[in-house]
């Protein structure tokens, strides 16, 4: 999951907000530093309206529901492993905290976070029904991770360039190859350069490029892992020849795709989209929300597509960042109480109005206030067709390892079944870890 500040404007507040934070008490994260029955919270990156929203409004209301003091820091998601680690390792981790859901078999497996099943018991059964992505955060089948939102990955297009190429933008790509017969319609090329890409996917860091490969591989009805999750399957027939059509957009005479490792996560005006240098790209509902606050014009002439087809219409998404419950709390019951709180229907609802994504409630789905958002809807829309990361201890390990054999297929340095074995023999001694 990315968070990133959307403008050098919002990173300033967003920094100022934390200062304050800080100033009060929380940046230093040691319960000496608090009362000893305040609920410490902590909330993953430094989007201002999220900080704004849960200072504001969030903590304030369950105060005055619960009579429950609460202490809030938001810790920059580059540095929220190595501040939990140090947290647990000291005594100090607070009593929440939340963190992608990726994370969840390695701090279940690890005894840091402690099963949410005998809270959800005590709920109404309609009211646990209505929870959308509660199955994406179970560890061997208990819930560890109360999922806040959802995301996912679909291709989103520039209409008024589409309609310069004699394509219909009322009719997007649904397929692999209406996909690349758009893209060769779309790219512009100079010489041996391309200025303008058909189609781009995200490739700015490992995570975004491991997940891009995710939906291709989905698509092509493959898995990262078998459903035991014992065995790597990213590198079978579906992988490679998922992998093969995202190398034959970057590399050859026809290639209709560049600008690998530049960043688009959250680029907002900056994105490639906006920029005119892509026509088409595939892209996160956190990214189109950026584009929508900084470039509303251009945003405009953006559309969503559905999930793209090969073997089966799907595309990497499903349950985002969530919040744990630490196994050394001594406030175990006020932290359940908080994460209820904010999982109730209209909270759940500005959360995402806050944040984007979509809503941790399906009764949500049809919510006029959110339907009216062109960055939240085509993702609720498609919220049925998003898969996940496989909740193993060493997931993220693994992850890592197969986006470094991604890029290098994708930069041309090696072909793309050649990459995707390498990749596994890398990853199989994680996986028996597990």
């Amino acid at each position: 999951m990315i968070r990133k500040l959307r403008g050098a404007s919002r990173l300033a507040a967003a920094l100022v907000a934390v200062t304050v934070l800080s100033a009060c008490g929380t940046g230093g994260g040691a319960r000496s530093g608090a009362d000893a029955g305040t609920l410490r919270v902590w909330f993953p990156g430094n989007l201002s309206e999220e900080i704004a929203w849960v200072n504001e409004k969030l903590v304030p209301a369950f105060k005055a529901e619960h009579g429950v003091d609460v202490q809030v820091e938001f810790v920059d998601w580059a540095n929220l492993a190595t501040r939990l680690s140090t947290a647990f390792a000291g005594g100090t981790a607070p009593d929440v905290f939340g963190h992608g859901n990726a994370a969840a078999a390695g701090y279940a497996a690890n005894d840091r976070v402690i099963a949410l099943d005998d809270y959800l018991a005590k709920m109404p059964a309609d009211d646990v029904a209505d929870l959308t992505f509660l199955d994406q955060g179970k560890v061997n089948g208990k819930q560890v991770i109360m999922p806040l939102r959802g995301f996912g990955h679909l291709l989103a297009y520039r209409a008024d360039l589409v309609k310069e190429a004699g394509l219909d933008p009322d009719s997007p790509p649904k397929t692999w190859p209406e996909l690349r017969s758009a893209a060769d319609r779309l790219v512009v090329r100079k010489g041996d350069s391309i200025t303008r890409s058909g189609v781009i996917i995200p490739a700015d860091d490992p995570t975004s490029m491991s997940q891009a490969f995710g939906s291709f591989l989905f698509q092509a009805g493959g898995a990262f892992l078998d459903e035991s999750g014992t065995t790597i399957t990213w590198n079978s027939e579906a992988g490679k020849r998922a992998l093969g059509f995202l190398v034959d957009l970057y590399n050859g005479p026809q290639a209709v795709s560049t600008g690998l490792g530049e960043a688009t996560s959250g680029a907002g005006a900056q994105h490639p989209l906006v920029t005119g240098r892509a026509a088409m790209a595939v892209i996160t509902e956190a990214t189109l929300k950026s584009i929508h606050e900084q470039a509303p014009d251009v945003a405009a002439q953006i559309k969503v597509a559905p999930p793209l087809k090969d073997a089966v219409a799907a595309s990497f998404g499903g349950a985002g960042n969530g919040l744990f419950i630490s196994a050394d709390s001594k406030h175990k019951d006020q932290a359940w109480k908080f994460i209820e709180f904010l999982l109730k229907p209209a909270n759940a609802k500005a959360y995402v109005q806050a944040v984007g994504g979509i809503p941790a409630r399906a009764s949500l789905a049809s919510d006029p206030d959110l339907a009216a958002k062109p960055y939240i809807k085509p993702y609720m829309d498609a919220a049925s067709q998003f898969r996940g990361n496989p909740n193993v201890e060493t997931w993220t390990q693994q992850r890592e390892a197969l986006a470094a054999e991604i890029e290098a297929a994708l930069r041309g340095k090696v072909p793309a079944g050649e990459a995707l074995d390498r990749a596994a023999a890398k990853a199989a001694p994680l996986l028996k870890r597990n």
